[in-house]
């Protein structure tokens, strides 16, 4: 079977936990490293993303993952095929840094 961009999909997980008292910054670490365990993405702090081959082994992952989620957290599971990813826009912010000078294209030996 070919590869079919509606047929891939995107899992992303989205989720916000508590973490003032150091039980739940230690529950909010063990999901996070749940996640990087399961061979996802860290996108941004609190979001993290994986290619699957099909909905359903993404939806296999979201029930593995469910039982992991820390008391008072708040996850959610979002699933996008592949086309619908690939429409995503970024836009990243003017970062000013600091720029080595060019290395020239040849060189000169004499």
């Amino acid at each position: 079977m070919a590869v079919n961009g509606w047929r891939v999909m995107w899992l992303i997980a989205v989720f916000d936990c508590p973490v003032k008292t150091k039980p739940q910054r230690k529950a909010a670490t063990n999901f996070r490293k749940s996640l990087l365990k399961e061979n996802f993405m860290q996108y941004q702090y609190s979001i993290y993303l994986r290619h699957f081959p099909t909905l359903a082994s993404a939806n296999a992952e979201i029930e593995l993952l469910k039982y992991g989620v820390p008391k008072g957290g708040n996850v959610s599971f979002f699933i996008l095929t592949d086309k619908q990813y690939g429409m995503t826009r970024e836009f990243l912010g003017h970062i000013s840094i600091k720029r080595a000078p060019m290395a020239p294209d040849q060189l000169q030996l004499f």
